[in-house]
Parts: structure tokens; sequence; C-alpha cells
């Protein structure tokens, strides 16, 4: 993989991305056993999966970065 030159701001905005949409994921995720409506528990289950999705491509970027 060829190293991209990322600026410091850049990284330190994917990084504040990831805390934040682990949080939304975690979040998420706790909700399911709490929720009693079956659409909703599918659509955070939905959320969830996207969500971790994302966290996988963000900390790649990371890993990409240093």
């Amino acid at each position: 993989m060829a190293k991209n030159n990322y600026a410091q701001h850049e990284i330190l905005e994917v990084h504040e991305i990831l805390t934040i949409k682990s949080a939304c994921a975690a979040k998420s995720s706790m909700m399911q056993g709490l929720a009693e409506d079956s659409e909703l528990k599918v659509l955070l289950r939905e959320d969830t999966k996207i969500a971790q999705e994302a966290i996988k491509e963000l900390k790649d970027i990371l890993e990409e970065a240093k």
C-alpha cells in the first residue's frame, strides 16, 4: 500500500470522526436490547453494522497515514 501524505489536521479529524462513530455504534448496539419495537430493532441492527464498516474504513485510513 502506498503511503499517503496526510496533513496533521486531517489525521486528527479522522480520529475525531472515528471516536464519534465508535460511540454511536456502541449506543446503537446497547439500544437494541432495550428496544421493544421490532422495526426499531432492525434499524438499530443495520445502523450498528454500517457503523462497524465505517469504523473499519476509518481505522484503515489511520493505519495508512502512519
